[in-house]
């Protein structure tokens, strides 16, 4: 663990380009979601997006979220609305927190490395993370050929309370020996990757789950002394415990290669299951009943798509919290990225790419960055759809049910992607979206009600508008006819309509320029330029020219203050300004156009600064420390005449040749400028 600032810093120095952790918002994805079903509220995890980038793609495709991190992988949610993450620069693992800012990162305490393939935060603000070690070994009194040098490169399992004190370690070399390996493995190398430890879980009565792909075996260890309790092995692990029934492919019984094994509500030992060592290679996700005193192992329960497929490496499982179950294809070569389905193999969503480079080493699905829930309908009153503190502001009231089923409704923090309008587009869509889905949309009859309160302002609600479209992301919107609860910011939509929801206003008030007023005189070498405020505004973009129709510029900026002051204006000019309000993603009309004029100077202007440690004079030349090569230096006298202009370079301005008197110095910068004020031989 370390702290906040230690992280910024370590941070800044992984991640490349801009040197810093960027959340940006990212319309396109390059991956293609199908929604046959009701999948699971939440978003897609994906690492990596990008080579340098995780993503967070909605049930549309889109990639909602994209976080530049550097090399990285294996993404995993928190308990607490965050997620976790490897960061191949650090070595570390990160900690978001639920607003998805970096508070923290974790790793193996030394000597280990820390490893990639596991490592995330549990339930009491714990973490659990798995390392590697090396250590010598003589394979020549093990195996005819063995090195008598030979590296086992050997697991280490650590559990470190949320203050970082370690309160659990295992070492995989203490406990299972290079001759469990199966026999792909050549413990005849230098280096042995004998075990390959690649996923840690607690079990329900808080002892390890460990997935040992190496070996062929998911081992149960003793979180008290260390011991393994058992070992359940497929076909080609070398050691068993268990004798697996129901579960024979030509003659290959059980798993081989596994990843990403954890114990399933219902009591189920699930894992993916790479196939490695079949006859016949095939992957799958597949879960088995375990009887501990038999000890046999039943296959319950097995998925597999309709074109089989075959990841070599990687791969994962994710039981989501309502039941479905998500399975990330690892590195097939075939395009498929993931696929949700229920116990039944009935298919909710299904995630392909047609990028390459996007093999992620697991998928996962949470809330985070979003609310959504999924409720049950089998009977008749009124649902929620709230879980804990987090509200997606929907309630389904149900008149009655045909047949059990269930909805899932979700709220995202943004404006609908792909927007278009069967009718007039409004003037302000705000930024919230609404996903409302069903099992069976035939099964109940019911209506919704979407409480819009603390998301219109002080607008008032006649001036809302509900819109609606049946597929999310895709086809215009429609106004909804929908009625508003009497002394409240509640539509209610009866019969309820399945698909996306938005609201917006045609009500826009936009900006109005306020001071100084039109063809004024100012009187210094700085104005502060001031509107009024605008309905839904991200911000302002100001533009001021010494042309009336803006042909060349003076100064272009955005702020989402309502004013701003404009430094270094040359005195006798008259300077031309509007402001244009900023809605994301895009910017609306320019105001009408004001002016005002700068008065001659006969005398300094105390509000300019002097010269400081970014403009200075060395000897005679004037030099500028700090701005980027695309500035430039203007040299102007009291009355606004300019002495040199120059572009700002490591050779200075020679003011050796200009006139004795008061000047001023202004350097121009993409985003605003800097004026300062010297006296040259006085």
């Amino acid at each position: 663990m370390m702290t906040l600032a230690t992280l910024a810093l370590l941070i800044s120095f992984a991640c490349p380009q801009d040197d810093s952790l960027r959340l940006i918002y990212a319309p396109n994805s390059r991956v293609h979601v199908a929604t046959p079903g009701a999948p699971s509220p939440g978003y897609f995890l994906i690492s990596s997006i990008d080579p340098d980038s995780i993503g967070f793609i909605d049930n549309a495709g889109v990639l909602v979220h994209a976080i530049q991190t550097g090399p990285t992988t294996n993404l995993e949610p928190t308990p607490y609305g965050g997620v976790t993450y490897f960061n191949g620069n650090l070595q570390k693992y990160v900690l978001l927190d639920d607003r998805l800012n970096p508070i923290d990162t974790f790793g193996t305490h030394a000597p280990y490395k820390t490893d990639f393939h596991e490592g995330y935060q549990e339930r009491g603000r714990r973490f659990i993370v798995i390392g590697t070690e090396d250590r010598q070994k003589d394979m020549s009194m093990e195996i005819p050929g063995g090195d008598p040098y030979a590296i086992l490169i050997g697991a280490v399992i650590q559990e470190f309370d949320r203050y970082g004190r370690k309160t659990f370690e295992w070492k995989s070399i203490d406990h299972v020996g290079p001759n469990e390996s199966t026999d792909d493995v050549d413990v005849r190398n230098k280096r042995i990757d004998y075990i390959h430890v690649n996923s840690v879980v607690e079990d329900v009565d808080d002892n390890f789950l460990v997935s040992c792909r190496n070996t062929d075996q998911v081992i149960k260890i003793n979180r008290k002394t260390g011991a393994i309790m058992w070992r359940l092995g497929g076909k080609a692990a070398k050691r068993s415990d268990f004798t697996i029934i129901g579960d024979d492919v030509n003659g290959f019984s059980g798993f081989s290669h596994q990843h990403s094994v954890f114990r399933a509500r219902n009591g189920d030992i699930m894992m993916f299951d790479n196939g490695n060592l079949r006859p016949y290679p095939f992957s799958r996700a597949v879960s088995y009943k375990l009887d501990e005193k038999k000890m046999i192992a039943t296959k319950q329960w097995e998925f597999q798509p309709q074109q089989k497929q075959f990841a070599p490496t990687m791969g994962s499982v994710q039981e989501l919290f309502d039941g479905n179950i998500l399975i990330g294809w690892g590195s097939t070569p075939t395009g498929l990225v993931a696929t949700e389905v229920d116990r039944s193999n009935t298919i909710h969503a299904e995630i392909r790419t047609d990028v390459p480079l996007i093999i992620p080493y697991r998928v996962r699905k949470a809330t985070a960055g979003m609310t959504g829930y999924r409720r049950t309908i089998d009977s008749a009153g009124s649902y929620n759809f709230a879980w804990y503190d987090s509200t997606t502001k929907a309630r389904v009231d149900v008149q009655q049910v045909y047949s059990p089923t269930t909805v899932v409704i979700e709220r995202h923090p943004y404006q609908p992607h792909n927007l278009l309008f069967f009718t007039d587009v409004p003037c302000l869509i705000y930024p919230t979206r609404w996903t409302v889905r069903a099992g069976d949309p035939t099964a109940i009859d019911a209506s919704l009600r979407l409480d819009v309160s603390r998301l219109i302002g002080n607008i008032e609600m006649q001036d809302v508008e509900l819109f609606h479209r049946a597929i999310e992301g895709d086809e215009p919107f429609s106004a909804v006819d929908a009625t508003v609860l009497p002394n409240s910011n509640t539509f209610v939509i009866s019969p309820i309509r399945y698909g996306e929801y938005m609201i917006a206003t045609k009500y826009c008030q936009e900006p109005a320029l306020t001071r100084p007023m039109n063809r004024s005189d100012v009187a210094s070498r700085s104005v502060d330029l001031s509107w009024t405020t605008a309905l839904g505004a991200d911000g302002y973009e100001i533009e001021v020219s010494t042309e009336p129709d803006f042909k060349t510029t003076q100064v272009f900026m955005r702020t989402q203050l309502a004013d701003t002051v404009i430094s270094g204006l040359h005195p006798n000019t008259t300077y031309y300004w509007h402001v244009r309000v900023v809605r994301h993603p895009e910017s609306g009309p320019w105001t009408v156009t004001w002016s005002f004029e700068t008065e001659s100077l006969t005398s300094v202007d105390e509000d300019i600064n002097p010269l400081s440690e970014t403009v200075f004079l060395d000897g005679s030349i004037l030099r500028c420390r700090g701005f980027g090569p695309e500035s430039t230096v203007r040299v102007t006298d009291i009355l606004g005449r300019v002495s040199a202009e120059t572009n700002v370079n490591n050779n200075g301005v020679d003011l050796s040749e200009i006139s004795r008197g008061i000047l001023f110095v202004t350097v121009h910068e993409p985003n605003g400028t800097v004026t300062c004020r010297t006296i040259i031989n006085p």
